[in-house]
């Protein structure tokens, strides 16, 4: 008995060891401010006050589209499908919503639905869109939902890649007053969020053909998190948004869905591990107008595992959109208000 309590204290020691070894490393690593780790070039807007990163495809006179990314993405995850529409004459522009991404992070770090949501009609303001296709991947969605419920009148149409709504679900998670203790939580995230090790073991965990997960898809979605503050406002993000209750917001409310006019295309992957289908043929079903094309062969990030699939579909979406294909970039003819900042 006595050598098993001390194997056991030999692991709690030696895992103690390890995870302050994760903390440290993150420490050391993020010390690049958001226009440093950006890099030269980088387009950000003024959205209160402070710095947003995007990236834009196509011309600025194309029909606009606004992609909202998920968990750990950032505006570039997109490319395989923002490039090609680009090409295609559609201006597509993503911005990285804090806390991932190269964006400078809220003093408050309010990562909630609400607070999303401002931010996406914000960035559109700053940028000079008025009316847009709004694109959403995963977990992005509460945000983009309730931006879309909040100014529907704004939106020509949505395109919902496996959204996480978390609807019908019950929370979960580390017990708030775990995540209220800094240090419990930045440690926690250093050691899972934000540790390199595990970023190809999430891809593949959400991506159906491991082939998929290649080295510089690894190091795509690795990129941001060089930026200074990384763990500590993702360890926010977990208290503010991942585990938030968000079961009063409009966008978990199924009623509202009926009421939203603009059409809705969903994609969803048909071997999703995260958001079953099932909870896709749920959302499709409840909004008012919306079509559900699913995907075989995909898992949870359509855009990167079959983006031909997903451009041909957003396409023909959009064309098939009442006086959007070909509609300049904001209906008051004001051009997209870009900063450019180099270190």
């Amino acid at each position: 008995m006595r050598k098993i309590a001390s194997l056991a204290l030999m692991f709690i020691l030696f895992a103690a060891v390890i995870i302050t070894m994760f903390r440290v490393a993150a420490n050391s690593r993020e010390t690049l401010s958001a226009v440093e780790a950006a890099g030269p070039g980088a387009s950000f807007a003024n959205v209160d006050g402070r710095k947003l990163h995007y990236m834009a495809w196509g011309p600025e006179s194309g029909a606009p589209i606004i992609l909202v990314h998920g968990t750990l993405a950032w505006a570039d995850t997109f490319r395989d499908i923002a490039s090609p529409l680009g090409a295609m004459g559609y201006r597509v522009l993503a911005p990285d919503l804090p806390p991932f991404g190269f964006s400078e992070r809220p003093a408050g770090h309010d990562y909630s639905r609400a607070a999303q949501a401002k931010r996406i009609l914000a960035f559109a303001d700053a940028v000079g869109i008025e009316r847009f296709v709004l694109g959403v991947h995963s977990y992005g969605g509460g945000g983009a939902l309730e931006a879309a419920l909040q100014a529907p009148e704004r939106i020509s149409g949505m395109v919902m890649l496996d959204v996480a709504l978390g609807l019908g679900g019950t929370g979960g998670g580390p017990p708030e007053w775990l995540l209220n203790i800094g240090e419990v939580r930045d440690t926690l995230t250093a050691s899972t969020f934000t540790n390199p090790m595990t970023t190809r073991l999430g891809l593949k965990a959400f991506i159906w053909d491991d082939s998929v997960v290649t080295p510089e898809r690894v190091a795509l979605y690795w990129k941001p998190m060089m930026m200074r503050g990384t763990t500590g406002a993702i360890g926010r993000w977990l208290l503010t948004g991942l585990f938030k209750d968000e079961s009063k917001a409009a966008s978990s409310d199924l009623v509202r869905y009926k009421a939203f006019e603009p059409p809705v295309l969903v994609i969803w992957g048909k071997q999703d591990s995260v958001t079953p289908l099932a909870q896709g043929e749920v959302i499709a079903a409840a909004l008012k107008n919306a079509k559900l094309e699913v995907l075989d062969g995909v898992n949870h990030i359509p855009h990167v595992e079959k983006p031909a699939e997903v451009v041909r579909l957003v396409d023909g979406f959009v064309k098939s959109l009442p006086g959007v294909a070909g509609a300049a970039i904001a209906a008051s003819g004001k051009g997209p208000r870009l900063q450019k900042t180099t270190p």
